[in-house]
Formats: C-alpha cells, structure tokens, sequence
C-alpha cells in the first residue's frame, strides 16, 4: 500500500506507531520479544511492542 492509495493510513503511521509480527514468531516468543518490525517510516530492527 502506498501513502497515494490510502492517504489516512499513512497520515496515521506518522502519528501513531505501528508494527507487524510474524504469527509463528508471536506465538513461540511472545509479543514482548523483539519480533516486531516498525511500520510508517519508521525503520529499524525489529523490537518488542512497547518500543515501537
């Protein structure tokens, strides 16, 4: 998806943080580890959810 075809979301992503996860690897380490991946911008390695 590009900030073109949906101009909300990405107006969102700038704001708010976001993430995605791996099923498999939220299941086998937890949302706590660090498998999420910052989404907007952001960049980055992967971290738990509360440092996105």
């Amino acid at each position: 998806m590009t900030a073109e075809e949906n101009p909300t979301v990405a107006e969102t992503l700038t704001a708010v943080p976001a993430g995605a996860a791996r099923i498999e690897d939220l299941v086998q380490r937890g949302p706590s580890a660090p498998v999420w991946h910052p989404l907007g911008g952001r960049g980055g390695r992967a971290c738990g959810w509360t440092e996105l």
